[in-house]
């Protein structure tokens, strides 16, 4: 990965090959810090999902629970193949998409 590029969003797509409509995992990270979390059918966009709060409400709340999703991102990012995604925000705007 180039380093003027910054993955903001990955994707693990459900292993469970014996369902037609399969899951991913979504995990983005806002420009503040936070964390969103949530389950779509596969390909789709994102539009539910939990707001996890890293000053206060989550980080308050439930202690250990962001760095564990930040972990769970970055095991995500490290890894790169099939029902893998990386959307990428590259220098000056743009967004890409790695699978």
């Amino acid at each position: 990965m180039d380093n003027k590029e910054e993955i903001v969003e990955v994707r693990y797509l459900t292993d469970d090959r014996d369902t037609k409509n399969r899951m991913e995992l979504v995990i983005s990270r806002g420009g503040n810090g936070d964390w969103y979390v949530s389950v779509t059918p596969e390909g789709s966009c994102a539009v539910r999902g939990v707001r996890l709060c890293t000053s206060g409400g989550a980080s308050s709340a439930v202690p250990g629970l962001c760095p564990s999703i930040a972990r769970a991102f970055e095991s995500i990012v490290k890894v790169k193949g099939r029902g893998i995604t990386h959307l990428i925000e590259a220098e000056g705007g743009g967004l890409v998409v790695r699978k």
